[in-house]
């Protein structure tokens, strides 16, 4: 598939739904008309702010002192980064007196979660968990910026927040030494996040466990990645937002809705991994400000007045939306930058304005993520360590990646190079399957018991009989021994290992 072309209605949609397009990504598009009743009650913790969408009251986060008034600029406009008190704390740390490997940290963060309280079905102390994390994400971050530093090597890291982490590691062939995701549970504890969404974090890293104790899969601190790089963020999309033709083609990329009943309008962009959409309320002005207060009276929520002129809040709200996207995409390539890791989008809308800025790196991995690769994207976090820890196998299987995608000069033709090698090694995966079992019934099994036999004879002649008898065990299995470490070698041992993890 390329993320760069238009999909076909009727093709199988990008995101892996196993759907047609034009019943998944391709359906997204307004779901009501401006001013549609909402005929559904509001529950106890959540408000339908459209016919189709409700949000939770915890989610609105509307300050007690209200909402400052935002003047409508007739241009996009980069926000200041939001740096969370607790990350701008941490920005003060000093580095680590000793830099720990990125196994060790994977190890030592479950036994801080453990230390805290917090193990499957238990609740522990925030504070405690909170101090562990901190000192934890800090030490990532060192971790990976000397491994960017050194001379020795220079492993191939890659960082995405949107996909999951199993999924990326199989889907890109294990091109990378390592692969940064965010780390949930860092971000529930910074947030304030309820016990609810922070044992949804420690879960999901408990799923990813062995992968993240071989240093594998890296959970890293999005937030302060950011943070680190605050400035550079808002100049580069400053920037980008000059640029009229990316903001142009931004707006054409946004799905619409409103404004609403509730005075809401929600913007999504089309195919982007992200489908729910962003929100924004409206409130005009109810009531004149006092000396005391800067803020005017009126609520949100409010009821749409048909009468009412919406169009320059509408624009205003595009405006901000263009904006939203072009700085979260700016947010995740310095956050790649602060971990030294490249960033791979597998968000065809992102892709389209990664090219659009020329920014779309020309990579095994950043074809590959579009390729259709049988078996290894479906393997566990278990499957996928057994695999990675196959040095030999994962040399081979980028050998042979490389080897792909040498004469491919799009990203299209790189995309069907690296489908062409998968459902190839594939069908070697599972010729190796069989191949083993026959073979281990052959070589092993039937020799083996000959060789018992032998033994069982040889005891008939005193210890040298049965010596004789067990070396001739031990040699019969020789041959099968020396047959499967050579396939242990090959690409295609990779696939025999998900395929065998899967039966």
């Amino acid at each position: 598939m390329n993320p760069l072309a238009t999909f076909a209605r009727n093709d199988r949609c990008w995101c892996g739904a196993g759907i047609k397009y034009k019943q998944c990504h391709g359906a997204i598009r307004p779901l009501s008309i401006p001013g549609e009743s909402i005929t559904r009650d509001d529950g106890d913790g959540d408000v339908w702010i459209a016919p189709h969408t409700k949000v939770t009251i915890n989610g609105l986060h509307i300050s007690p002192n209200g909402v400052g008034l935002t003047l409508p600029t007739g241009r996009p406009e980069a926000r200041p980064v939001d740096v969370p008190p607790a990350v701008k704390t941490l920005l003060d740390v000093s580095a680590p007196t000793e830099v720990l490997t990125l196994p060790v940290l994977g190890r030592h963060r479950f036994d801080l979660y453990e230390h805290a309280g917090f193990r499957s079905g238990h609740t522990g102390d925030r504070d405690l968990l909170a101090d562990a994390i901190s000192g934890l994400s800090v030490a990532v971050m060192h971790a990976l910026a000397a491994m960017g530093r050194s001379r020795q090597s220079q492993p191939t890291v890659l960082w995405n927040d949107d996909t999951e982490a199993t999924r990326l590691l199989g889907q890109t062939l294990l091109w990378a030494d390592h692969v940064c995701v965010a780390d949930r549970v860092f971000d529930a504890i910074v947030n304030d996040r309820s016990d609810d969404a922070l044992a949804d974090a420690l879960a999901h890293q408990e799923r990813l466990r062995p992968l993240v104790e071989a240093g594998v899969v890296v959970p890293v601190p999005q937030e302060l990645g950011v943070a680190a790089q605050a400035t550079a963020v808002e100049q580069m999309t400053a920037r980008d937002l000059r640029r009229a033709a990316l903001v142009d083609w931004v707006r054409l990329q946004l799905v619409v809705e409103g404004p609403t009943a509730r005075e809401a309008m929600l913007v999504t962009a089309r195919d982007d991994t992200e489908r729910w959409p962003r929100f924004w309320l409206y409130s005009r002005r109810g009531g004149e400000a006092t000396a005391r207060a800067s803020m005017f009276g009126r609520p949100l929520l409010g009821t749409y007045d048909p009468n009412h002129n919406y169009e320059p809040w509408r624009q205003q709200v595009l405006d901000q939306a263009t904006a939203w996207y072009v700085q979260r995409l700016n947010e995740r390539l310095v956050t790649g930058e602060t971990f030294t890791a490249d960033y791979l989008t597998a968000s065809p809308f992102e892709a389209r304005l990664l090219a659009r800025k020329g920014a779309l790196p020309h990579s095994p991995a950043h074809a590959a993520i579009w390729a259709d690769i049988p078996v290894l994207p479906d393997a566990d976090a278990s499957t996928l360590a057994r695999a990675a820890a196959e040095d030999e196998a994962v040399e081979d299987l980028r050998s042979k990646v490389r080897f792909a995608m040498r004469t491919a000069r799009t990203l299209s033709e790189s995309t069907d190079a690296l489908t062409g090698l998968g459902e190839e090694l594939a069908f070697a995966g599972r010729q190796l399957e069989r191949k083993v079992r026959t073979e281990r019934r052959w070589q092993a099994i039937v020799p083996g018991l000959v060789g018992a036999g032998g033994i069982a004879l040889g005891a008939a002649g005193g210890l040298p009989g049965i010596a004789a008898g067990a070396l001739g065990a031990i040699s019969s299995l020789v041959p099968y021994r020396a047959a499967l470490a050579e396939r242990r070698r090959n690409a295609a041992y990779l696939f025999f290992i998900a395929n065998r993890a899967k039966r």
